[in-house]
């Protein structure tokens, strides 16, 4: 069984990068498959790994022929066909990537493939995380609908912690079913510990914290991928026996 992650947060808090450290990280000891949920799509360039297709692309292809595959297969087939060719294999991880529709319209039939992609997928891997978009929006669209653990991504800012408790009570209004909601406030200076556990005090979730880390703050600014050796990659690596199940591979 697999133990899907889904990683939320407002934009600028380091949301994808604590995903792409965690799949550095759990890629180590389990199978995974690693979702890039975001329209932006940076996931990619995060692990270091080429992109060479998008879901968006997918429905591109399909809406091109009417929406409807080639004559000689199914269109569960030509799916099938075209996950294969946009999975993205990296060291240790396998990676999915949204991209953003090319055509009008809204991102329902994204949605949708990339749902039917992950479904199709799950079963052949330990652990799966998801990078949604900034915001509410992939919640609200129910893009994950059941999920293991949902990590609230913040800085230590009071918007970023009200942000979060707002995606938490989404998911509740959703009626998604989610064993375990943490938070997860980062960039927090050393001896402003206290203050970032007074804005989480009156949450109800459960926290965690992580401190400012000067080399992936160069290393998002500059486009650089992350390594899974960095300070802020210790200090994840120090939660994940919490966080995660050890399936390790066989």
């Amino acid at each position: 069984m697999s133990f899907l992650t889904a990683v939320a947060g407002k934009g600028g808090v380091g949301k994808s990068t604590v995903s792409a450290l965690l799949v550095r990280i759990l890629s180590e000891r389990d199978i995974v498959l690693a979702v890039d949920a975001d329209p932006n799509s940076n996931l990619g360039q995060k692990l270091g790994t080429d992109v060479p297709g998008t879901v968006g692309q997918v429905r591109e292809g399909l809406l091109s022929k009417g929406g409807q595959p080639p004559r000689d297969m199914s269109k569960q087939e030509y799916l099938k066909l075209k996950l294969r060719e946009i999975l993205a294999e990296g060291n240790g991880f396998d990676l999915l990537t949204m991209g953003r529709p090319e055509g009008p319209g809204c991102y329902c039939y994204v949605n949708n493939l990339l749902r039917v992609f992950v479904d199709q997928l799950m079963d052949s891997y330990t652990q799966v995380i998801i990078d949604n978009e900034a915001g509410m929006e992939h919640l609200s669209r129910r893009t994950a609908r059941s999920m293991d653990l949902l990590i609230l991504v913040s800085d230590p800012t009071a918007v970023g912690v009200a942000t979060a408790v707002r995606l938490s009570q989404l998911a509740e209004e959703l009626d998604l079913k989610v064993k375990r909601k943490v938070l997860l406030i980062n960039g927090v200076r050393s001896g402003k510990e206290a203050k970032a556990e007074q804005l989480a005090r009156d949450t109800g979730l459960e926290l965690f914290l992580l401190h400012d880390d000067e080399v992936v703050r160069e290393a998002s600014s500059s486009g650089a991928t992350v390594k899974g050796d960095e300070p802020l990659a210790s200090e994840l690596r120090e939660l994940v026996p919490n966080l995660f199940p050890s399936n390790k591979r066989t």
